[in-house]
């Protein structure tokens, strides 16, 4: 789960980012200070909000990489009591 959140929160800061480099950029000799802070506000919304399940599962992906499952993954093993 914190992976999942990291890689969330990288996504997230990227795209604010990027969003508010290219705002200034676009309007660069008089820079609009709502528009551009507009425009970053919901694109870091929408990244932040939509993008979690994306992430998450990117994570999982990249944790059954690292840790490939096992034989014994997913199986509940009973103990016998002997007398």
């Amino acid at each position: 789960m914190l992976g999942a959140m990291a890689i969330s929160f990288i996504t997230t800061g990227g795209s604010l980012i990027i969003t508010m480099g290219v705002g200034v950029v676009v309007t660069y000799p008089d820079v609009a200070l709502m528009p551009v802070l507009g425009s970053t506000i919901a694109a870091t919304l929408l990244v932040g909000v939509g993008g979690y399940p994306i992430s998450y599962t990117l994570w999982q992906a990249i944790d059954l990489y690292l840790r490939p499952l096992n034989e014994d993954d997913g199986e509940v093993t009973a103990r016998s009591v002997r007398a």
